[in-house]
């Protein structure tokens, strides 16, 4: 019978040393952008009322992908599936009478979700992100995707595109299809996986303006940035499609004001979930991988769910998914680790353990030994740890330093304590 206590649940996994010092490097990176932004950090629980999730109407998570139990009461518990619903239910409950202004929310947290056909998939995600509640505009959605970008590139991306669609677009040339509501389900399906085939059998199959049909069949195309845009904008006449396409544009323009146009691509075709998102809609997306790396767009239906109704906008960062492309592409992260051990005979305890803390209160990384007053022990051990220098204490006043990293090979000096290098420190 296999013992439990040694393995991992399917879909979640251990973190070792370095990639979760990757992890905490570029967590610290992102959190900087966001507050270079403006954006404060929150915190949500872990678990919450199912119901927090659960909001069908607006492609809330299906029960059956949610980790659920029960409390003492009876109620039905929840993991976080989601970043997005606590948030607009902080925003409903705490900020109520802060509509009209911008309200600027970040986070970091796990989200859970149950994935029935597993397929290697996981189940714990990390995520970083931002919501910008509160303002319905094109400069709110161009701030946004302007924190994504430039999270990205601070945590070391450069190979990567940001795909940019508008649901009110798709909203608007389905209802000038004149199609049935089943029909035009079906035929928002068949979008959403990108199968033009079935899609252009049904435009070709029922009556309507040939304008749509024209742009049904010719949706896969629709992809660049401004020509595409103004293209798309003359072969509809519906007015909601229209005020999309126009919505892009400026955004277009935004986005070059930060100049940061270059990652971005309109994508027409994105459809995304029809009852949640309200405007535009973005992924993003690095080389030679079919996942995306970041998501996000425009919901101003949500807030309203928990009481108050405002508009809001918010990107969410994947970020297993970011640390496996900062991987791929090879993008170096500066290591913060022990480069020093200080060891110590029994007679120069004291004044390892002071001088270790002058340097730790400079900011440096020192580790102290626990393998006793061993030379050679001490060394063998630094190496291993790929440290470049022991500082071995005899005493109070008399010292060793063996440098580990010496392009001759490495050295030792006896020296007097009083004329080792120390940092300047204030005392507390």
């Amino acid at each position: 019978m296999r013992d439990n206590k040694l393995y991992t649940p399917v879909g979640v996994r251990d973190m070792l040393f370095k990639e979760c010092d990757n992890k905490r490097n570029i967590t610290h990176k992102i959190g900087e952008i966001f507050r270079c932004f403006g954006y404060e950090q929150v915190e949500t629980p872990t678990f919450e009322y199912m119901e927090v999730f659960s909001d069908e109407k607006l492609g809330g998570t299906k029960p059956k992908e949610m980790f659920r139990f029960f409390d003492r009461d009876g109620s039905t518990l929840a993991l976080r599936t989601d970043m997005t619903p606590p948030i607009a239910r902080i925003a409903s409950t705490n900020f109520s009478d802060k509509k009209g202004e911008a309200m600027r929310f970040c986070y970091f947290g796990n989200t859970f979700r149950y994935n029935e056909q597993y397929q290697g998939k996981q189940r714990e995600f990390y995520q970083a992100g931002v919501e910008l509640l509160g303002i319905d505009s094109a400069d709110a959605d161009g701030e946004v995707l302007a924190v994504a970008i430039n999270s990205l590139l601070e945590a070391g991306l450069s190979d990567f595109r940001i795909i940019v669609g508008n649901v009110a677009f798709f909203k608007g040339i389905l209802e000038e299809t004149g199609l049935s509501e089943e029909i035009c389900k079906e035929l928002q399906m068949r979008i959403a996986y990108r199968d033009y085939v079935c899609a252009e059998k049904i435009v070709t199959e029922h009556d309507m303006p040939e304008n749509i049909r024209q742009l049904f069949i010719e949706l896969p195309k629709l992809v660049g940035t401004l020509e595409v845009l103004a293209y798309a904008k003359r072969l509809t006449k519906n007015r909601t499609a229209k005020r999309a396409i126009s919505r892009l544009q400026d955004l277009y323009h935004i986005l070059r004001c930060y100049h940061i146009e270059e990652y971005v691509t309109f994508d027409l075709g994105m459809v995304g979930q029809l009852n949640y998102y309200t405007g535009i809609i973005f992924r993003g997306y690095v080389d030679d991988s079919g996942y995306s790396i970041l998501s996000g767009g425009r919901y101003d239906n949500l807030v309203a769910q928990y009481g108050t109704d405002m508009p809001a906008v918010g990107m969410a960062l994947k970020l297993n998914e970011v640390l496996f492309a900062i991987q791929k592409q090879c993008v170096v992260i500066e290591e913060k680790k022990v480069k020093t051990l200080v060891a110590f005979m029994e007679e120069g305890r004291q004044k390892a353990i002071e001088i270790a803390n002058i340097y730790r209160r400079s900011g440096m990384y020192v580790e102290m030994s626990l393998l006793g007053d061993d030379v050679a022990k001490n060394m063998a051990y630094a190496q291993s740890k790929q440290m470049s220098h022991v500082l071995y204490f005899m005493d109070s006043e008399n010292m060793k330093v063996i440098s580990l990293a010496d392009e001759m090979g490495g050295f030792t000096a006896e020296i007097a304590v009083s004329e080792l290098i120390l940092p300047n420190v204030e005392e507390e």
